[in-house]
């Protein structure tokens, strides 16, 4: 399944790192949970396009979930677009500090045992919290991304879009 159509490929995470992001860098809690492997591994799918099938799975889970996993799913799937357009060089906002900050968030979440283990009571009571931390800190990135996206992949959706701004054949 793709997450969204787009260009040319960039590095995530390429480029100098400005000093108000020194702050956004990937917290303590999730890298003692996170490989390097698994983060590469993740950095892959979303180069290509695409969430990991195991991934997919868990989202679509989430999805039916209560709201709390309604929300994980939303908000994960919502990372790995602006990821991929970013990756694609179609999303060009933030710096690679700020999206990089997302990829630890995704490769927690993707993970079954991680510091409440998801199939525990309150299992994804982490998964929700790193989450949340990733939304508050990136709230303007991840605000101009949606606005983005509604400008510019979302009419695409729609085969019969008419643009208002060109005018009409005659």
């Amino acid at each position: 399944m793709e997450i969204c159509s787009v260009g040319t490929r960039a590095e995530i995470g390429a480029g100098r790192v400005h000093s108000p992001d020194l702050m956004l860098v990937s917290r303590p809690a999730l890298s003692q949970w996170i490989t390097a492997h698994e983060l590469e591994s993740l950095r892959g799918a979303l180069a290509r396009g695409a969430l990991p099938l195991d991934f997919l799975g868990k989202l679509k889970r989430l999805a039916d979930g209560d709201l709390s996993h309604h929300f994980i799913q939303q908000n994960c799937r919502l990372f790995a677009a602006l990821l991929v357009a970013t990756e694609h060089s179609s999303f060009r906002e933030g710096s690679p500090a700020e999206r990089e900050r997302l990829l630890p968030v995704l490769a927690y979440v993707r993970k079954d045992d991680d510091a409440i283990p998801d199939y525990k009571p309150e299992g994804f009571a982490d998964d929700q919290r790193e989450i949340r931390s990733a939304a508050v800190e990136l709230h303007a990135l991840i605000q101009s991304f949606k606005a983005w996206r509604l400008r510019h992949q979302v009419p695409a959706l729609w085969p019969d879009h008419v643009d208002r701004a060109r005018p009409m054949p005659l």
